[in-house]
């Protein structure tokens, strides 16, 4: 068995990873249409089912997050590939919503394993000070997010099966599960700081939990624009199946064009700043989307909102990772995702169901003057932290 150690393939074995998460990650909003129409499946129960995998994602995160520094990273990794592929693989094979339930629910549990051992492992790889892999590595998984209702949009279109997506991406995952059994991981490394600055004792680090709110509130807005989007050009915009199933690609289009610049131009900086004007940014894409009522203007926007919202979560997760150098943090992080992923669309689901796609939407607009809010009490923190290291002699971190 060879076995490849050099950062940069470990990177590339990551990135690939992270395209076909991303895959997964919006072919379930993208089907969300021919699922109703199919299964006749409610708004609500719909909900239920996506919020399943988000439950899975939040329990294997903060679990995850806690066990996976000292432990054996590839493991770990193979491990959730392998689950992955499992639950993907069966997915919608059913109508049954109890059936489809569980297997949501397995998935979110793999995905919350692949999503804590990248970014842990990317935040190792990453330059003191600097976000550029770990916006990178979320532009590739927009690549997939992209590609998922781009597929889904093409197999509808030419009569064939929303269903064959699935056990396809099953087996990209079983590949992956394959090849990476012919990688090294780096060693597991002991927590470098006291004990009070990791494991649950992370909760009571403020700077922290603020990025935890902001990571909740911006997934909740990002995922349930993704899920919800194509369902909102079919009942609003009076779009057919095909093309609604592209306004996802469209939103997915924009977070890959933003972390891929990104990852390009932002070399070092005030990332909490950055922040705060990409909240700003995703206010103006929503309440625009809101006031438009055709297609193509409506499709340029998702695209924009996209672009707002591409470089937040990496942020967040990078800024994490910067400061406490925790495989726990980077765990609670994703923990938060979960929290936001199935809360947030959730109660979308149930708006949508009681006053419509519109009013649901408009709760998504909310999300992102919390993330406005936080960022500035962020600013202020992260200057003091700076101006607490350099008065000690420490390289700013």
């Amino acid at each position: 068995m060879v076995g490849f150690t050099g950062a940069r393939r470990l990177y590339v074995l990551l990135f690939a990873g992270f395209v076909v998460y991303g895959g997964v990650f919006t072919v379930y909003g993208a089907t969300v249409p021919r699922v109703i129409a199919d299964f006749g499946w409610s708004y609500v129960v719909t909900g239920l089912v996506l919020a399943a995998g988000a439950v899975g994602f939040f329990i294997s995160t903060f679990v995850t997050g806690l066990v996976i520094e000292g432990a054996n990273s590839k493991a770990v990794y193979v491990g959730g590939l392998a689950a992955c592929a499992a639950a993907v693989g069966l997915f919608a094979r059913w109508p049954s919503p109890a059936i489809n339930l569980a297997l949501s629910f397995g998935v979110g549990i793999a995905q919350g394993i692949i999503e804590v051992v990248t970014n842990y492992e990317v935040v190792r790889l990453e330059q003191a000070g600097q976000s550029r892999k770990m916006n990178l590595l979320h532009a590739g998984f927009s690549a997939g997010a992209i590609a998922g209702p781009i597929a889904v949009g093409a197999l509808i279109g030419i009569g064939g099966s929303w269903k064959s997506m699935f056990p396809a991406l099953a087996a990209f995952f079983l590949a992956l599960a394959v090849v990476s059994l012919a990688f090294r991981f780096p060693p597991p490394e002991k927590a470098r700081h006291h004990e009070s600055k990791g494991g649950l004792a992370l909760l009571r680090q403020p700077l922290l939990i603020l990025l935890c709110v902001v990571i909740i509130l911006y997934v909740g807005s990002e995922l349930g624009a993704t899920n919800w989007v194509s369902e909102y050009f079919v009942r609003e915009l009076g779009a057919p199946a095909p093309t609604a199933a592209f306004a996802v690609s469209a939103l997915w289009a924009g977070l890959l064009a933003g972390r891929a610049l990104l990852s390009v131009t932002w070399r070092s900086g005030r990332q909490e700043v950055l922040l705060l004007a990409l909240s700003i940014a995703c206010i103006a894409g929503l309440l625009g989307f809101l006031a438009v009522r055709r297609v193509i203007p409506a499709m340029a926007l998702v695209f924009g909102l996209g672009l707002a919202y591409s470089g937040i979560y990496p942020l967040g997760v990078a800024l994490a990772g910067r400061v406490f150098r925790s495989s726990a943090a980077v765990g609670l992080i994703g923990t938060s995702a979960g929290l936001g992923s199935f809360s947030f669309p959730f109660l979308l689901a149930g708006i949508a169901q009681g006053a419509g796609l519109r009013a649901g939407f408009l709760i998504l607009g909310v999300l992102p003057l919390g993330i406005a809010v936080v960022s500035l009490a962020l600013i202020r923190m992260l200057g003091r932290h700076r101006e607490a290291q350099s008065a000690a002699g420490q390289p700013p971190r």
